[in-house]
């Protein structure tokens, strides 16, 4: 098989003719049709998620599933799947027996087998979820991480009916926010830096847009709050700042990976009875609710589509900020 392989940390990924996979129990191979890039690939390009070389990165792959290893029963040669980041724990553990199998010590991902920037890829079957038949391969793949993000971060701020969430930071993940939050039902306002993005955030579904300026809370709390902030941004300073437009008894959701600590006021915190929480991928429900809503066409990514073939021009217009909403990378027929 053809794969971009990362043989050298902050250089070109290298075009090889690689052993086709073979599954072991409990293992699929599938024919890779599009396979999403995001920031976490930025992050394992430059060596910062402790893989070993050499690697196939691409951790939003989508396609068919063309042979089963010993052992797999739900799954079928044929079967349109999507892999998420943690595939399989060690089903023992305290995590595992909870089916929490995410949060477990010994947790393997497409670290551990290789990505999807391949022809092929192997994955634990129970890494896989079905892709809707109504859901394209190419609008299916950034839903595997990031739409998955999202949705986990939204149910993980408990928004209740009639509350308003705010999403700070619409760029990859921030826009399939906006649009999963609108999707179910949630008064939802954007917050951005970017004044020439207001038409498009609220065509994606905003009901209003806030210009951050020098301080996104101030903008916030003029607008009369919110009740659950989903904070994608990489900026602690924004972080912090936008804490403070949190309704009494709000919620902040991070999903970003900020670039410093985060300093909130214990007063703010205490008084209100404001609270700031992190997440990620979390049950896997929440994938299964984000690909439906993408099916039934009220979630749709935003996407740049390249040839496998110019991964490396794709990763570099990303590592820029160029890129206007999400990568995926296109595999052939």
């Amino acid at each position: 098989m053809r794969a971009a392989v990362l043989t050298e940390f902050n250089h070109d990924w290298q075009f090889q003719t690689l052993a086709d996979p073979r599954p072991a129990p409990g293992q699929v191979v599938i024919r890779i049709r599009a396979s999403g890039m995001c920031g976490t690939d930025l992050h394992a390009h430059h060596g910062h998620l402790g893989a070993k070389l050499p690697i196939v990165l691409g951790h939003e792959p989508a396609g068919e599933i063309v042979e089963l290893g010993a052992g797999v029963l739900d799954l079928r040669v044929g079967d349109r799947v999507g892999v998420f980041w943690n595939q399989k724990g060690c089903g023992r553990c305290a995590a595992c027996q909870s089916a929490r199998h995410e949060h477990c010590p010994t947790a393997q991902s497409w670290m551990h087998l290789g990505g999807g920037n391949s022809e092929l890829m192997l994955a634990w079957a129970s890494g896989c979820a079905l892709i809707p038949d109504a859901l394209s391969f190419e609008l299916a793949a950034p839903l595997f991480c990031a739409g998955y993000t999202v949705m986990s971060g939204l149910r993980n701020g408990d928004p209740k009916p009639g509350e308003r969430v705010a999403v700070m930071g619409v760029g990859g993940l921030g826009h399939l926010a906006l649009q999963v939050s609108k999707a179910v039902g949630l008064e939802t306002f954007a917050i951005t830096g970017q004044a020439d993005k207001k038409a498009e955030l609220v065509a994606l579904g905003a009901d209003e847009v806030l210009l951050a300026g020098d301080d996104p809370g101030v903008a916030l709390r003029d607008a009369g709050g919110a009740d659950v902030i989903l904070s994608t941004t990489n900026s602690a300073k924004q972080i912090a700042a936008v804490f403070n437009g949190l309704r009494p008894g709000g919620r902040l959701v991070n999903l970003g990976v900020p670039d410093g600590p985060l300093t909130i006021s214990s007063q703010t915190l205490m008084w209100g009875q404001r609270q700031l929480r992190g997440s990620s991928q979390d049950e896997r429900a929440d994938l299964y609710e984000a690909l439906q809503l993408a099916a039934a066409g009220k979630v749709k990514p935003v996407i740049e589509l390249y040839p496998r073939a110019q991964a490396n021009e794709a990763r570099e217009r990303l590592q820029a900020g160029k890129v206007r909403y999400r990568v995926v990378l296109q595999h052939g027929a």
